[in-house]
């Protein structure tokens, strides 16, 4: 109608003149200055201790899969991107957010998303139909939050599959894939069959070897976090080195020991990503 359609065009209006105003100073144009400026958890977002998020949150293959760790943050990485996404029009048919269970949409939906919205204002003037706890309208485009689960043994699947139809999007994040079976991950992915932009995120913590996000993480280029020594310049891989790279002191304290010269202690803080085998980068990063 006449009425909603001068509505969507004073909202685009509304949507081009934040983007010019924040743009100016880089927020909404740069994802990572984009993330510093916002409140997460009740606590300014910061990359500073978590250098390690900074290429992460950057990264703009199509193709992603984390392997999830305590307190390495890739959930809120993953949500924050989504998020800046929608509100740029990154993914002008929306987002699909899929969860294990409905329970788990709305741990989400309350816990995680709500608080985001409510600390932070300027993402709030994006964001309506807060009501609702499994979609959001963001920008002009949706966030559908979504459980993977079958609610019975008879029909469960039906069910579950229903609340997936019609729903074309850009994006689709898996969140836990592990706990998905591979046959509602897959009626997600046709969700993005008329997307020309098809990205698919994976993140999980990881449960049985050469399934779910394991094996999709041995399909990947298989990224590492490579330290720096200050002293040689060389470099060292915590997780490949483990146990050796750790040394005592005479006073009781464990330090991270390069593990080239073996004469200095090297700080997570001064690293890199480097991929395994980067020609299956084009393909799949993880």
């Amino acid at each position: 109608s006449f009425k909603n359609s001068t509505k969507n065009e004073l909202f685009d209006q509304l949507l081009g003149s934040l983007n010019s105003e924040f743009g100016s100073s880089g927020q909404l144009n740069n994802v990572v200055d984009w993330a510093e400026s916002l409140l997460l958890d009740g606590r300014p977002y910061s990359l500073t201790g978590h250098e390690y998020q900074r290429s992460l949150i950057a990264e703009k293959a199509p193709r992603q899969v984390f392997l999830k760790g305590a307190q390495l943050g890739i959930t809120s990485i993953v949500m924050l991107k989504t998020m800046y996404g929608l509100i740029n029009r990154q993914y002008q048919q929306g987002a699909l957010y899929l969860f294990p269970s409905r329970g788990d949409v709305l741990d989400f939906s309350r816990g995680r998303f709500n608080p985001l919205i409510n600390d932070n204002p300027s993402l709030a003037q994006f964001v309506q139909d807060t009501d609702a706890q499994s979609i959001k309208r963001i920008g002009r485009a949706m966030l559908y939050m979504r459980g993977a689960r079958a609610t019975s043994k008879a029909g469960g699947m039906k069910r579950s599959a229903s609340a997936l139809k019609s729903i074309p999007v850009d994006r689709v994040v898996f969140d836990e894939r592990d706990e998905m079976s591979d046959d509602m991950v897959d009626l997600a992915l046709e969700r993005l069959s008329h997307s020309d932009v098809k990205e698919e995120v994976y993140l999980s913590t990881p449960t049985i070897p050469d399934y779910g996000v394991d094996k999709l993480f041995q399909e990947s280029d298989q990224r590492y976090w490579f330290i720096r020594c200050p002293k040689c310049g060389k470099e060292t891989c915590l997780e490949s080195e483990f146990p050796s790279c750790l040394e005592q002191l005479a006073d009781g304290k464990v330090i991270r020991l390069c593990q080239r010269c073996r004469d200095s202690e090297i700080h997570p803080s001064d690293g890199r990503w480097i991929a395994k085998y980067p020609d299956k980068s084009r393909d799949l990063v993880g």
